[in-house]
């Protein structure tokens, strides 16, 4: 979210419980700068509620995974409420693709009901099915990937002939219902080199028909899910990037600009502190409780501890203080979240966060976690 998206946003921001939220990140971002644990709990959550998927992505692999027996209603009932004693505000449902799952519009009420923002990403191909059901779910924003401006694009990085059609269907079925009784709808293109150059088109093609519209690069990061695609296709290049974003807002987009310059420079993501176990946590289908949205640490399970006691851990802190030295990747989760961006806002000394911490900065803060990726 940006600033100019003020009105796209307003609900988020004006929410019970959206301010108090920005404070105890402010707080926790203080004291892991300072060394200690952090405070509250973290301000975004990502709960990947199964791996189950109707795509075959190149980019994610997580359809791969035969895994069942995932966390059951009743256990996310238990999460919420842990999330919300704890200060948390943003829920990012995710997969996999959610809306296989019989029972999401349940979990997505365990946490909207208790006055969480929740953010439901999902691939599209069951949302004209599932429309009316997802208006009324609780959900407070959808986002819907789509990656590319053409079928041919999109149904090659996504595995499924005519998923494009279908997600367009899905979009402006959702779309049919006023835009006070519905979610707020964005489209997000994970940018690879085998589309980058679609990026210009996608954007004329969504930014006047849904609320917002996102970039993602995508990356290789070890041990991820996300390592299906060719090096070729994982290198974007910086020129391209640059004449695709030339005369859209992304253009004046400061992520966008360091990533340009990083890439034509160095051939990588640009580095950004990270905030892994401070601002945000990811819950895997199974309960299992990482610092990263990447999955490379487990903390320890939901069937084992509540979240509280993990958050609150020993080993927890200890993979804080890890990660704080020496972190061993470069992804752009915290980037395209903007997590690291307003980590150092919020938090990187105390006498000059105060000072920078405008009511605009306020405003612009975290509701920024709404683009990660799914």
């Amino acid at each position: 979210m940006r600033l100019n998206n003020f009105w796209c946003y307003r609900r988020i921001i004006l929410s019970k419980g959206f301010a108090s939220a920005v404070w105890n990140s402010r707080k926790n971002a203080v004291a892991y700068n300072h060394g200690r644990p952090p405070t509250a709990g973290p301000y975004m959550a990502e709960l990947d509620i199964t791996y189950q998927c109707n795509c075959r992505c190149q980019m994610c692999q997580r359809w791969n995974d035969p895994r069942r027996d995932e966390l059951s209603i009743d256990e996310y009932d238990q999460i919420a409420g842990d999330l919300h004693a704890l200060g948390s505000h943003q829920i990012s449902v995710s997969g996999g693709e959610p809306l296989v799952r019989g029972d999401v519009f349940q979990i997505i009420a365990s946490f909207a009901q208790r006055g969480m923002s929740v953010n439901l990403c999902t691939n599209g191909l069951l949302l004209k099915k599932y429309a009316a059901e997802v208006r009324d779910s609780g959900v407070t924003c959808v986002t819907v990937s789509l990656d590319g401006a053409s079928a041919a694009s999109h149904d090659k990085i996504r595995g499924i002939p005519g998923s494009y059609k279908k997600i367009e269907e899905g979009i402006h079925q959702l779309l049919k219902f006023p835009g006070s009784s519905r979610p707020i709808l964005r489209v997000r293109m994970t940018v690879s080199n085998h589309n980058a150059g679609e990026i210009s088109p996608f954007y004329e093609q969504w930014h006047n028909v849904v609320d917002d519209v996102l970039l993602q690069p995508v990356h290789n990061c070890t041990d991820a899910y996300y390592t299906g695609m060719d090096d070729a296709d994982l290198k974007i290049d910086p020129d391209v990037l640059a004449e695709q974003v030339a005369g859209t807002p992304f253009a004046g987009d400061n992520y966008i600009k360091r990533l340009i310059k990083s890439l034509k420079v160095s051939g990588s993501f640009p580095h950004q502190s990270c905030y892994a176990g401070v601002l945000m946590a990811r819950i895997d289908p199974w309960g299992n409780v990482y610092p990263c949205l990447e999955q490379h640490v487990r903390i320890g399970s939901i069937r084992e501890n509540d979240f509280k006691t993990i958050w609150s851990s020993d080993t927890f802190e200890k993979e804080r203080r890890r990660l704080a030295g020496n972190r061993p990747c470069s992804c752009w989760y915290n980037n395209t979240a903007l997590i690291g961006h307003y980590g150092k806002l919020l938090g990187s000394t105390p006498g000059k966060a105060v000072k920078e911490l405008t009511p605009h900065a306020l405003i612009d803060a975290l509701p920024s976690v709404f683009s990660e990726k799914k």
